[in-house]
């Protein structure tokens, strides 16, 4: 059962995951990154970086993808990691089963406007993040489960 879906460019960031891990009872982290999937190197700090029991899964875009009929099936608590906007959008526009998303933390860049604390978007991934609303897909902000979930106004 997918118990949480969340965008964070950091993937598995310290504290923030064990807290999600522990609050949801992930059993499982399915990471949905495209650059973490094709570097060994990036596969290898996100294997330490996970609490110890929790199995992990990074994966690419396509590979998630292709792997929904098998993850359905799993028998565990899962929780998605997306590392950015536009692989988000284009997981949930091929897999409408998603209902709702934490919007964790997006990076501070040029030419971004911020949203809360953590959440910071460019022009573009605030029409994909309207497109996943538009979806009917329910978007929050909440970096850890001690924190107070806010409504994402766009």
């Amino acid at each position: 059962m997918i118990k949480l879906v969340r965008l964070d460019y950091r993937l598995l960031h310290g504290q923030v995951v064990f807290a999600w891990t522990g609050h949801t009872s992930a059993q499982r982290i399915i990471v949905v990154d495209d650059d973490a999937a094709t570097d060994s190197l990036k596969k290898s700090a996100l294997s330490l970086s996970k609490p110890a029991g929790v199995r992990l899964n990074i994966f690419t875009l396509e590979t998630a993808l292709s792997k929904m009929p098998k993850v359905e099936t799993l028998q565990e608590n899962i929780m998605f990691i997306f590392g950015n906007v536009a692989a988000l959008k284009a997981f949930c526009d091929a897999y409408p089963k998603i209902k709702e998303i934490n919007y964790g933390a997006t990076a501070n860049r040029p030419q971004t406007k911020q949203y809360g604390q953590s959440i910071f978007l460019t022009e573009e991934e605030i029409a994909q993040t309207c497109g996943l609303r538009d979806a009917g897909i329910r978007i929050f902000m909440q970096q850890t489960p001690s924190h107070k979930e806010e409504p994402l106004k766009l």
